[in-house]
């Protein structure tokens, strides 16, 4: 292959159509330092500097990727605000090229791989040539030094490729080598077009010469007339073809300079263009618009504005021409051009925001092919187009757009006429969809802002691989955490390979909904397979994986099998994942210092080894009053954190919570509830002992530590120590509350008000929101939440009560809302960074096993020795531990019942 040009009997470029709306490739925007993070995440991040070209493998929660450094061939996790798309229109045939190398490398294969680097080499050719530097003698070849350097280097390392796939067509070895060549090649187009950019160049040299039938210059149109021969397939490529052609119409006004000279004819034949070229793109999102369901009501206002802005137009455009009559002062010829450019600047906001809800549209639904035989035009433009109009009688047949000429220029009819097509009745077209029952994997309900609300598992599985878009964030994490609350392995399973066997070869965008099925697969094995459910699943992901995905992208087959094997027996994830850790990333090098800020414990060694005495040879018990505040709450924190950081999000779903010990798989969740039950009885113990001011005194120390932990964003404690204290077993020591000091008194109610469960919590909550981890929050609000989630909303919704009288699809906004609870608890599981005394923490074990087996064996203890320090004065108490108290708080569930009968 000659280095300096490729000539035109090279092979026709791929059928880039396919890559439309998927995006696996993306561009730095901004430098990434991963240095700072390494210590944090294990150093699994990639740096990459601007510029530079990313290859994407799964996007994940919280706006974090997988991908690989082209530049350095290296994988890490990357910030995806950091970057964005790449998916300039020229080097598209070549990244359909590169992409299909990478994703199906088959180096056993000579005539696949022949294949492949012929598909790079169209893509090069396609490159080049819609910049219009196929040739040496190109104008921006000759005329750029920047240009015909990148565009040489370009095409020495296509060279390259070429040379390498010949030499070592068969030798399995070199895969590794063709696929750095592959990335070079997509790092020298980059280089190439950014070119353009350093010389000012333009590389769309011709862009709409063609299709809209006469270029635009200084002075508006040059060609005679305006044309829509040219006709996209797809209602995303037609829509955007439509309205750079509106853009352009609009444009012609605000190009030229003497509006207010120009010719009457002139002026109203460019509003006449720029009203057709206008309502054409709305006839577009009419289309598009009817496809949505619910409808978009931000749609169909921008829509109408749009129609009236075009009404707005001829009109201003008419007033300009009737302003240039001679009986007209200076002043109102100012007006009347000052409104025509304020209208078509309003306009051209308006289509921009008709596009934008389109797109959103078309993001929710999928793109989708224009019907050749329908009339797209709903309203019809009722003008003289002129005798110089280019559609011949065949291209009025083909095209699915069609104007009537019927009036003269000054004709009255610029404003919307009814449609020359009799539309059916609203009555009619209500009969029509009753009649119509909705496929399966059409059954899907979304709510004004585009979220998923409701659908049949078809329809989620297809929004879960939908091509149109990069995948949602929420709804994946919630689809795989949740699916197993209304579906199973096997029905997952067989939905995703039917929803890949069911795509036609030559269908649009083929490849990447196979490669959105396959990574779906690929991200439930890696990240949130259970083997106790999902290992059912293995037989039908095998003989999937070995039979048309095999066919289809061979690498895809490799890894799923291979992933086979090891998800069958392995107890947590191959990748962990966590719906919040990725998003408090950004800021670990302040949550997490390194290991020199860690604090020092506050410690007597005298006191340690009294410690250690009584919890080994059982010696005299040390007085609590001798731990310092601040420490105990720290011992305290760590002890509870590492029970907090092991819950895990099936711990929290279907109220796995509520059951009762044994039967519960919340072991992490139940023992952090135990712990807090247990340590709120011990509390109310080491106050029962000695005289009044020895009680006080253990308040007051108590109360202190309470402070401490509100401190430490401890507010599990927190809650446990103020529930111990508000407890009636403490409550009712009257002479001991009197002395305690005033200051304490006013400390206490201070600490109180934070988790006072007075309006659902909402201090709490407040707080809670401006919290940064490492932080405990209070499981049982989490709890409650939780549950009120699960029973306040039913399993199943109707997908239209008008069209089919039963047809309940999974109401997956029930478990959207317990993925946001679980993602918010989430968030806080980040460990604590204290020195851990293991003195202290025996101590804690010993105490806390006693007063669990005390509490177990008579629950009215406490209340016996409460009794017996104060007497009762006459009023009757009903007995009640303290640990009942800190449960009734809970509102979630009752911990004493299931501690008991466990």
């Amino acid at each position: 292959m000659a280095t300096d040009d490729i000539h035109s009997d090279s092979v026709s470029p791929p059928q880039w159509q396919t890559y439309v709306g998927y995006h696996p490739f993306l561009r730095a925007t901004h430098s990434f330092d991963q240095s700072a993070m390494e210590s944090s995440v294990g150093g699994s991040c990639l740096g990459f500097e601007a510029g530079d070209i990313i290859l994407l493998h799964s996007f994940h929660t919280s706006g974090w990727c997988d991908g690989t450094n082209i530049s350095t061939n290296k994988r890490g996790w990357i910030p995806s605000n950091y970057c964005e798309p790449y998916d300039v229109e020229p080097v598209r045939p070549l990244l359909v090229g590169v992409l299909n190398m990478l994703v199906n490398p088959r180096p056993e294969d000579s005539r696949s791989l022949q294949i492949g680097v012929t598909a790079i080499v169209s893509g090069v050719r396609s490159l080049l040539d819609g910049t219009d530097c196929l040739t040496q003698d190109s104008r921006p070849v000759r005329e750029s030094e920047a240009i015909r350097t990148s565009r040489s280097a370009l095409l020495e390392q296509l060279s390259v490729l070429v040379s390498c796939m010949r030499k070592h067509a068969a030798d399995i070895s070199a895969s590794e080598v063709i696929v750095q060549n592959t990335y070079r090649i997509l790092l020298r187009a980059a280089a190439f077009l950014d070119s353009f950019d350093l010389d000012e160049y333009s590389y769309y040299p011709s862009m709409y010469t063609s299709e809209l039938g006469g270029k635009v210059g200084t002075g508006g149109y040059t060609g005679p007339s305006f044309t829509f021969d040219y006709q996209p397939v797809s209602a995303l490529a037609r829509l955007n073809f439509l309205y750079d052609a509106t853009l352009i119409c609009l444009g012609s006004f605000l190009n030229a300079s003497d509006v207010d000279s120009r010719a009457a004819a002139k002026l109203l034949l460019t509003a006449r263009r720029a009203a057709h070229a206008s309502r054409e793109f709305l006839a577009v999102v009419e289309t598009v618009g009817s496809r949505a369901s619910p409808v978009v009501y931000s749609l169909e206002e921008a829509k109408e504005s749009m129609y009236n802005r075009i009404t707005s137009l001829v009109t201003a455009a008419r007033d300009v021409v009737a302003a240039q009559t001679p009986e007209c002062n200076t002043d109102v010829m100012v007006t009347a051009t000052q409104n025509l450019v304020d209208t078509v600047v309003a306009c051209a906001r308006t289509a921009g925001l008709c596009l934008v809800k389109a797109k959103y549209v078309l993001d929710q639904v999928g793109n989708f092919d224009l019907e050749v035989d329908r009339r797209y035009l709903d309203y019809q433009l009722q003008s003289q187009l002129g005798t110089a109009s280019r559609r011949s009688s065949s291209k009025s047949e083909e095209s699915s757009y069609e104007m009537t000429a019927t009036s003269s220029l000054d004709d009255d009819s610029w404003n919307m006429a009814p449609p020359s097509e009799s539309l059916p009745s609203d009555a009619e077209m209500e009969i029509k969809q009753k009649k119509t029952r909705t496929p399966l994997q059409d059954r899907i309900v979304y709510n004004e802002e585009g979220q998923v609300q409701g659908g049949s598992l078809e329809a989620l599985v297809k929004q879960l691989t939908a091509n149109n878009a990069a995948p949602d964030a929420l709804f994946v994490s919630t689809f795989f955490l949740t699916f197993r609350l209304f579906t199973t392995a096997i029905a997952l399973a067989q939905a995703l390979v039917h929803r890949f066997s069911s795509l036609s070869p030559d269908e649009q965008n083929v490849l990447a909904v196979r490669l959105r099925v396959y990574n779906a697969l690929k991200g439930w094995m890696e990240s949130h397979w259970r083997k106790e459910t999902d290992n059912e699943a293995i037989p039908i992901i095998v003989d999937f994986a070995n039979g048309s995905l095999k066919t289809a992208l061979p690498f895809a087959s490799t890894r799923l099998i291979e992933l086979s094997k090891k998800v069958i027996n392995i107890d947590k994830p191959l990748v962990p994942r966590s719906m919040s850790k990725l998003g408090i990333d950004k800021s670990l090098g302040i949550l997490l210092p390194d290991s020199s800020s860690v604090p020092t414990p506050i410690v007597n060694k005298l006191h340690l080894a009294i410690v250690a005495r009584y919890v080994r040879e059982g010696e005299p018990a040390p007085n609590i009053l001798d731990f310092d505040p601040l420490e105990l709450a720290r011992q305290i924190t760590v002890k509870e954190s590492r029970l907090f950081c092991k819950i895990i999000p099936e711990e929290l779903l279907g109220q796995e919570f509520s059951k009762k010990a044994g039967k519960s798989t919340a072991v992490n969740v139940k023992a952090m509830s135990s712990l807090s039950t247990d340590l709120a009885n011990l509390i109310g113990e080491s106050i029962l002992t000695g005289d009044v001011k020895a009680r006080m005194n253990t308040i007051r120390h108590w109360i202190r530590v309470a402070e401490k932990c509100l401190e430490l964003k401890n507010y599990n404690c927190l809650m446990a120590i103020t529930c111990a204290l508000q407890s009636s077993v403490i409550l009712r020591l009257k002479k001991t509350w009197e002395i305690l000091p005033p200051r304490y008194h006013s400390l206490f109610t201070e600490l109180k008000s934070i988790i006072v469960y007075e309006k659902n919590y909402a201090s709490y909550r407040t707080l809670l929101r401006n919290t940064n981890p490492p932080c405990i929050p209070y499981l049982g609000v989490y709890l409650t939440d939780l549950t009120f989630a699960d029973e306040g909303n039913s399993d199943f919704r109707t997908f239209h009560a008008d069209m089919e009288e039963s047809s309940p699809i999974i109401n997956f906004d029930k478990h959207v809302r317990t993925t946001k609870i679980i993602a918010d608890l989430q968030r806080f599981q980040v460990p604590y960074r204290f020195q851990e005394v293991p003195e202290l923490q025996a101590w804690l074990d010993v105490e806390v096993d006693r007063v669990h087996e005390m509490y177990l064996q008579d629950q009215h203890v406490l209340y016996r020795r409460s009794c017996a320090v104060e007497p009762k004065l006459g009023a009757t108490q009903a007995p009640g531990g303290i640990g009942a108290g800190f449960e009734a708080v809970t509102d979630a569930v009752s911990w004493n019942e299931e501690r008991s009968s466990g």
